[in-house]
């Protein structure tokens, strides 16, 4: 039999094709809505259970965190605070930071007040003591590099090279005193450097740069040809290579330092942070140092936190590219242990979207450096954010009982006073911080706009702002409380005075605001002939 040619074996071609009717097709689209509808609930209740419960852990975590703000020892404060919420970090590592942290070391006071005696010998007793505990006792690293930061070598302040230079005085072969005079030097050529890319600085820039480090070098040079074991030396010297753009000297440096010490906690940390893509991948790039100190980790504890820095310097970039779940990458990177400053850098990068979790990275950078004034400020400002004045002013209150002669920190309190609408509290703030520190120029300047504004006492705010002028007439804060005063009340000589902070500061990104707010002025007031 043909089978090839029977017919109904198959479907006939004269036999319609079956199509599927109006009640299947509203059927399927049903079955499809509800499955949509099913999966948006679940979605939205898991949201729902994840908010809830990253409310929960907030709660449960800022109670922790006044806790151990009330523990009168730094210490055990540091030790007892707790570890972000939902977060793997290492105890061995975190102990140890906290212990580096709390170490008690000569501070830039009882260096002068030593060296008021003629006993430098004694300064550099101390140092020598440092360098042999972090060489020595694997349960001190990173003394020595602690012990250089504390006494604020780091910073260039006119008081800082005075107390510096009379070490060297005293003992021209120091070389502790010579590394703290050039870490101090490298500091001044980075303020005079700023902090543009180089294809954007000022022929002035590079020279006062250049000027400053030729000084830093020289003294730092020294220093390790006196001392070859004084390791917070080679970190300044990677710096300074790298400022200069010399990767012979950097390179040099790095080799020289590592054999003293490979597994030292700011060499490494220094190297790590040029090794980043945009730095030019110095030191085989952020990969091959992450294996390094990896495999360094038994040494060193504190190397996880290195281990740690290519993705928090990825996410917190200036140039890093925006990601739609920006805010997850960022908590997921404090899952392991980090640093107080990667936890600020990681905070400020979602400052504005996700004000709970901010607060909580704040927080733990607190941990670690409690007289972090601008932390203290971001944090309670965060605070204000979610309505919680009250919490806000506290944080910033506690930190001011804690460290009752921090100005920075009194500053912040009258800053976080003025903000809530405290007016009264915000100038008893801001003049016990004058009254110990005539010199503190942030204060005076913080005042003034409180009598420009809130405090309605325009005579004490043209008091204040000449005193500025007077004082720091390169700093744009007394300009900037004069023209306030000024232009609030048309008085004489507000031309002039605008005139001036335009041309002097215009080109300043973080002053667009008071010069959109002078030309607008002008704007709205057109200057006569005998005014202009």
């Amino acid at each position: 039999m043909d089978y090839s040619n029977r017919k109904g074996m198959g479907r006939p071609d004269h036999v319609k094709r079956a199509h599927p009717s109006r009640q299947s097709l509203l059927a399927l689209l049903l079955l499809v809505l509800a499955a949509i509808l099913i999966g948006r609930f679940w979605i939205e209740r898991a949201n729902r259970n994840e908010a809830t419960q990253a409310a929960v852990d907030y709660r449960a975590f800022m109670a922790a965190v006044r806790e151990a703000d009330d523990i009168p020892d730094a210490l055990q404060r540091c030790l007892r605070f707790p570890d972000l919420p939902g977060t793997h970090w290492n105890g061995e590592t975190t102990a140890t930071y906290c212990q580096l942290r709390n170490r008690h070391t000569l501070q830039l006071s009882d260096i002068d007040a030593l060296l008021q005696k003629n006993q430098a010998d004694r300064v550099d007793r101390s140092f020598q003591g440092y360098l042999d505990a972090a060489l020595h006792d694997p349960k001190q690293p990173g003394t020595l590099d602690a012990a250089f930061y504390a006494a604020g070598f780091d910073k260039a302040k006119d008081g800082t090279r005075k107390i510096i230079d009379a070490w060297k005085q005293q003992a021209p072969n120091s070389a502790f005193a010579l590394a703290a005079s050039g870490m101090q030097y490298l500091d001044a050529a980075q303020q005079a450097r700023g902090d543009d890319w180089a294809r954007n600085l000022r022929d002035d820039q590079v020279i006062g740069m250049r000027q400053q480090l030729d000084s830093a070098q020289r003294d730092l040079d020294r220093a390790v040809a006196l001392l070859p074991t004084l390791t917070t030396a080679y970190q300044s010297m990677i710096y300074a290579g790298a400022l200069e753009g010399d990767d012979e000297y950097m390179n040099r440096a790095a080799r020289s330092g590592l054999a003293v010490d490979p597994s030292n906690f700011a060499i490494r940390t220094q190297m790590m942070n040029q090794a980043q893509p945009k730095w030019g991948r110095a030191f085989g790039g952020e990969r091959e140092q992450k294996q390094e100190v990896e495999q360094l980790v038994q040494r060193n504890p504190l190397l996880r936190m290195v281990a740690g820095m290519p993705r928090v310097n990825r996410l917190t970039s200036s140039d890093a590219p925006t990601m739609w779940n920006e805010t997850e990458q960022i908590i997921s990177a404090a899952d392991k242990n980090l640093t107080y400053l990667d936890l600020i850098d990681l905070a400020g990068k979602i400052y504005d979207e996700a004000p709970t979790q901010a607060i909580e990275l704040y927080s733990e950078a607190l941990r670690f450096q409690p007289r972090d004034a601008d932390a203290l400020q971001w944090r309670a400002q965060e605070m204000m954010k979610l309505g919680d004045a009250k919490s806000a002013i506290e944080s910033v209150a506690q930190a001011a009982r804690r460290f009752p002669g921090d100005s920075a920190i009194g500053t912040k309190l009258g800053h976080i006073y003025a903000s809530t609408g405290h007016v009264q509290e915000a100038e008893a703030a801001f003049l016990a911080v004058i009254q110990r520190d005539p010199d503190a120029e942030r204060a005076m300047a913080e005042l003034g706009d409180l009598y420009n504004h809130a405090g309605h006492q325009p005579e004490k705010a043209e008091a204040l702002a000449d005193t500025l002028v007077s004082r720091y007439p390169d700093i744009p804060d007394g300009y900037i409380v004069r023209a306030c005063n000024q232009m609030d009340h048309n008085l004489d000589g507000r031309y002039e005075t605008i005139h001036y902070f335009i041309d002097h500061f215009g080109d300043r990104s973080e002053f667009r605001s008071q010069v959109a707010e002078m030309r607008a002025y002008l704007a709205s007031h057109p200057e006569k002939a005998l005014e202009r």
